[in-house]
């Protein structure tokens, strides 16, 4: 303190040592303050050296004299250069806090979806922001892909574009769509066929019957599974079992529309039975004279097609031209065991099967599928299922792991961009996600077909060889059981 002090000749002993102490205290002087202290004085004393020309500040003092230009000086007041100098210091720069998620930069307040969530940037410190995100449980989930995918499962996962932003209920609810079976049709008697020879260790119906067995289609987001696989099993069996002459890609949509008659919602579920019955009594059309309309929740529609009792009329499409309609016999129900599945499917053609479809079902991509239970820990949203209906194609073993693992072969109604192109593999002889509790098969007939004299020989002989599959009777038009039609509203 002695050096800004030149300009007074003589110094007691005790002022040397109280200026010495202000000294020290004043070189803790932060710059930073805010607030008037030069500016505080009636003569700003900028010019000059003068003990004097001080300011009380935080219990000590800092000064405002000439003496401040010199460096190394901290006891100067933090207002000294812009009252002293006239500088003006720059506002202080602002930070701006961006939140970054899978490499993509948001600034602070922006609000993105991620998924099936809304996520805004938000800032959590004076230096950091962070998305905050919703906690709704999407279709697809991350952390259960990786878990499955680095597991020893025996099936891989993935995600998928057309789930995104869904949520997993939405998936339950608009991407199944399959009632279980009322109960006159659950008590159903099981037909037992006869064991006629040795199975083969793998089977495949499209290799079996090639180009007999239709492809893979898509339901979108309605829940019509039930309609999807009732009209693909029909048409697999009519075109196996009239030899491709009746090759024909029966209707969903007719059966969606059509089953109760007037408006009726589409995309809410509904029995396979109830889809049989209509075939049954009323027949199908083909997907070329109704196509497809699919819908989303609530979405209603009309029939298009004009309703008639009697089989022989043609029915009038939606076009306007005219076309045969399409028939089935009253399905029956396969046993729930292993090999009678197999059998029916490989002397007949493929079957219908009810299931139940968990949470990662949806992110199955490739392998036999069994269900991973990485979610029951989790609270209940995160653990949803709902029943769902497939065509079972054949069977097979994978040995690609490090034990076999015996499968069904499944065609799925989500589209070829799913799975192992529509199709998935699933756990055999294990009723997984009860895939062998409730299998359904039929008998499909054009009407045309009960007319030609070589059809008639061959249904005496079905009927001569397997009695149990017509309770009724002889299945022939009129007399058949459920003609004439009964109402089904």
């Amino acid at each position: 303190m002695s050096s800004r002090r030149t300009t007074r000749p003589i110094i007691t002993l005790g002022r040397w040592v109280l200026l010495c102490c202000l000294a020290a205290s004043a070189a803790a002087i932060d710059a930073d303050l805010v607030g008037d202290f030069c500016a505080a004085r009636r003569d700003p004393c900028c010019r000059g050296r003068m003990d004097d020309c001080s300011v009380p500040i935080l219990g000590t003092l800092c000064y405002c004299d000439v003496f401040c230009e010199r460096p190394g000086n901290g006891d100067c007041c933090p207002d000294y250069p812009r009252v002293c100098k006239g500088i003006i210091e720059p506002p202080p720069q602002l930070v701006n806090l961006n939140c970054v998620a899978d490499g993509v930069q948001y600034y602070e307040g922006q609000t993105v979806t991620v998924d099936c969530n809304r996520c805004t940037c938000q800032k959590v410190s004076d230096r950091e922001a962070r998305l905050q995100c919703e906690n709704r449980v999407c279709i697809n989930r991350p952390e259960l892909i990786r878990q499955i995918n680095n597991g020893n499962f025996g099936w891989q996962a993935t995600n998928y574009s057309f789930f995104q932003g869904k949520l997993l209920d939405e998936g339950i609810r608009y991407r199944l769509g399959t009632h279980q079976p009322e109960r006159p049709t659950a008590e159903m008697n099981e037909l037992h066929l006869k064991k006629r020879e040795q199975l083969p260790e793998e089977f495949d119906a499209r290799i079996r019957w090639s180009g007999l067995v239709h492809g893979v289609r898509d339901q979108g987001d309605c829940a019509s599974s039930w309609a999807f696989s009732t009209a693909a099993v029909a048409s697999d069996r009519l075109s196996i079992q009239s030899r491709g002459v009746d090759k024909v890609e029966i209707s969903p949509q007719d059966l969606m529309s059509c089953l109760t008659g007037g408006r009726r919602v589409v995309c809410q579920g509904g029995h396979p039975d109830r889809g049989w019955r209509f075939l049954l009594n009323y027949g199908g059309v083909s997907e070329e004279c109704y196509p497809y309309e699919g819908g989303h929740g609530n979405a209603s529609s009309t029939c298009r097609i004009p309703r008639r009792r009697d089989p022989i009329e043609d029915a009038r499409c939606p076009t306007g031209r005219t076309e045969q309609k399409h028939f089935s016999t009253p399905p029956y129900r396969v046993p729930a065991s292993e090999e009678d599945i197999m059998q029916e499917i490989y002397a007949n053609g493929p079957v219908q099967a009810l299931m139940l479809v968990k949470e990662d079902l949806f992110l199955y991509r490739s392998g036999v599928y069994r269900h991973t239970r990485l979610s029951e820990s989790m609270p209940p949203e995160f653990r949803r299922s709902g029943w769902h209906s497939v065509r079972i194609l054949g069977w097979g073993v994978d040995r690609s792991q490090y034990r076999p693992i015996k499968y069904w072969l499944c065609a799925n109604s989500w589209g070829q961009g799913w799975g192992e192109n529509g199709y998935f593999r699933i756990v055999r002889g294990e009723d997984e996600s009860q895939i062998e509790s409730f299998v359904l098969a039929v008998w499909g007939r054009s009407f045309a077909s009960y007319h030609r004299p070589q059809a008639a020989q061959q249904r005496e002989r079905e009927y001569d060889e397997y009695p149990e599959s017509y309770p009724g009777g002889y299945p022939g038009y009129p007399g058949y059981p459920g003609y004439p039609p009964n109402d089904l509203s």
